[in-house]
């Protein structure tokens, strides 16, 4: 088995930039180059991504985490399931010892015990060191492809049915948390709008209220149904399972902007009056390079299409390198058979550590001199080429490359942030690439 296929902490790889400092009397078609690659930069980066969510609600994020994993009080569970609070059984992690173990797995690339092997409170751990941060860096930027995909024109979400996202390597729940945290954000904006429209539509031009409105009690928000499946080689049930509980948690603090729970999306049902949760989460434990077609089918919510829950967004945060170096032929082969089961308009999100390069191990030798003979070579492939390689030039016409970053960072507001989970697990700011593609029609 190989490495784990989960969110972890990588160093970026130190780049091989070189200046020339050599003057060069400029050529004529110098100017029309620059203008060409100026175009297709603005052709490629068709989306925005500053979008942000609020400290407030950054703040809720970490605290999510903080309530989730650092302590055993609130996945207490009594006969009937429910979740209950004993502070007297509370017991919290030892991170600072923790957090030490895990990188000395990591400094020897020993990754089934981090991961594979690795008990709960090194998983937990693990998440509170890493997974929060990067959390809030992935909430901007999913806010913004979940605009996208909620355009009215263009826009792949439905408004009756649930829309799934799949985070390949989300074991950790930096992704489901970002989502979550992102989606409060735009069903916040939602409900705003709709306020401001009924308050604007309940007056009269007298200044009273229109004789619709009076006495009439507030309508429910009209927003859609979002589910999220994390996908990981190593056994993170415990950790989601933890995480999408405190999500609708109140007892986690919260501000008078932001208050607690981080989702609490129940809206009135008017077909049968049952409220719906508006936000789903579930773990997979599998291996996508080796995972069957049924089970890839499953994993995208095929088989379930036809009732209304439709696969938007599959995304790969610091996933898609490793898989690469893991097996090439095989993160190849499965990038094409996500490719033929995602509908047009899906969005595959890919953000990886800047400089991410994988290895090719070639052998070569004398055939008659015996496989004894032959010697590897090994060949260095940037990320990003292997990416486009394969959606643009194998999978030619199936999908468009809309935006692509070799460097971004994201920096987090330090001064208003608190995160206390312990010694050594402090906030980082997070630099990285992204690319993101959308699926074509056929």
């Amino acid at each position: 088995m190989g490495p784990p296929r989960s969110t972890m902490p990588k160093k970026s790889s130190p780049g091989q930039h070189t200046r020339d400092n050599k003057k060069e009397k400029k050529k004529p078609t110098q100017a029309p180059r620059r203008a060409k690659a100026q175009t297709e930069s603005e052709e490629t980066n068709q989306i925005d991504l500053s979008a942000t969510i609020p400290v407030t609600l950054q703040q809720l994020l970490l605290n999510v985490f903080r309530v989730a994993l650092l302590n055993d009080v609130y996945m207490k569970k009594n006969e009937s399931g429910d979740a209950i609070s004993n502070p007297q059984e509370s017991r919290q992690l030892d991170i600072k010892t923790l957090v030490q173990t895990i990188k000395s797995h990591l400094y020897n690339r020993d990754f089934d015990s981090a991961f594979t092997d690795a008990n709960e409170d090194l998983l937990r751990a693990y998440a509170l060191r890493w997974s929060a941060s990067r959390a809030l860096g992935y909430a901007g930027i999913l806010k913004s492809l979940l605009k996208v995909l909620m355009e009215k024109d263009g826009g792949l979400m439905s408004s009756t049915g649930s829309n799934h996202v799949v985070c390949i390597g989300g074991g950790a729940g930096a992704e489901i948390i970002a989502l979550a945290a992102a989606w409060r954000d735009l069903v916040d904006e939602i409900e705003k709008r709709e306020a401001l429209s009924a308050g604007v539509a309940g007056v009269s031009l007298d200044g009273g209220e229109s004789a619709a409105d009076q006495g009439s009690a507030p309508k429910s928000v009209n927003h859609p149904d979002l589910s999220v499946t994390a996908v990981d080689i190593a056994d993170w049930s415990s950790v989601v399972d933890r995480l999408s509980y405190t999500i609708r948690s109140s007892a986690v603090m919260g501000s008078k902007s932001h208050p607690a729970p981080l989702l609490n999306l129940r809206r009135g049902d008017v077909d049968d009056g049952k409220e719906s949760e508006g936000f789903a989460v579930r773990f997979k434990r599998s291996d996508v390079l080796s995972i069957s077609e049924d089970g890839l089918k499953d994993l995208l919510h095929l088989e379930s299409s036809d009732k209304g829950n439709t696969t938007v967004m599959v995304t790969l945060m610091f996933t898609l390198n490793e898989l690469f170096s893991t097996s090439m032929a095989k993160a190849t082969a499965f990038l094409l058979r996500t490719t033929d089961l995602v509908r047009p308009g899906t969005l595959l999100l890919v953000v990886d550590s800047p400089g991410s390069y994988s290895t090719l191990k070639l052998g070569k030798g004398n055939v008659q001199e015996g496989a004894a003979s032959a010697t590897v070579q090994e060949r260095q492939y940037p990320m990003k080429f292997l990416l486009d390689h394969t959606l643009l030039s194998v999978a030619e016409g199936k999908w468009e490359r809309i935006h692509s970053q070799d460097s971004r960072w994201w920096r987090r507001d330090g001064t208003k942030l608190g995160y206390d989970v312990g010694e050594g697990a402090g906030l980082e700011d997070m630099r990285y690439q992204v690319h993101i593609y959308r699926r074509l029609a056929n």
